[in-house]
């Protein structure tokens, strides 16, 4: 029932503050970090880092189904990242991260849920140039997952893999970065094999 409150009393328990601080408290302690050589998370106060993957921009928040969560908010790592530069704690190069912000924006307009967006050809003046601004790249991927819509086989080769587009990406990005960090955001088993033994990938 709407307006109903559930304490004793008379406060709001759902979505209360103490329950949005143990949320995020249990979304800390539930990411893994699976390599970080030479210490290079966390990254340096005031770090140059350009974001790669429209992961960064298109955000799987929960899952499908009986997996949904119901948010105050969603934010994108892109977003969480734009916060952290207005503190100072790093610098992104902008271009790139609002090339894939309007990439997933138009993909939205178009009807696509979260993380079924494709990823997009990286242009090469684009890669350059967020090159010769930052020394760190951050690959962002993403996968939905929920009964009956992942490990489909589209727009992935099976979801379980990188598609043909976000190898290309993958490979694009260290032929030219000699110090990349992996962020993966989802809910399934997928393959970690390509940045495993991956030299250049320093943090995943």
């Amino acid at each position: 029932i709407p307006n109903v409150p559930l304490g004793k009393d008379g406060s709001r328990v759902t979505a209360c503050q103490k329950h949005i601080t143990l949320s995020k408290e249990a979304a800390k302690e539930g990411m893994v970090l699976l390599k970080n050589e030479n210490n290079t998370l966390p990254l340096a106060e005031g770090a140059r880092v350009a974001l790669f993957g429209k992961a960064t921009a298109d955000y799987v928040k929960g899952g499908g189904g009986s997996g949904d969560v119901t948010t105050a908010y969603v934010r994108s790592i892109l977003q969480g990242l734009q916060i952290k530069e207005a503190e100072g704690k790093v610098q992104l190069y902008q271009p790139l991260s609002a090339y894939y912000e309007e990439n997933v924006a138009s993909r939205r307009a178009e009807g696509k849920a979260p993380g079924f967006t494709a990823e997009p050809e990286l242009p090469q003046k684009l890669l350059e140039e967020a090159r010769a601004f930052a020394d760190t790249a951050m690959i962002t991927i993403c996968r939905f997952s929920g009964e009956g819509w992942d490990r489909t086989g589209e727009p992935f080769d099976g979801d379980f893999y990188l598609s043909r587009e976000e190898k290309a990406m993958v490979d694009a990005v260290l032929a030219v970065f000699d110090k990349a960090i992996v962020v993966l955001n989802a809910g399934g088993i997928m393959d970690t094999a390509w940045f495993k033994n991956e030299p250049k990938i320093k943090a995943a």
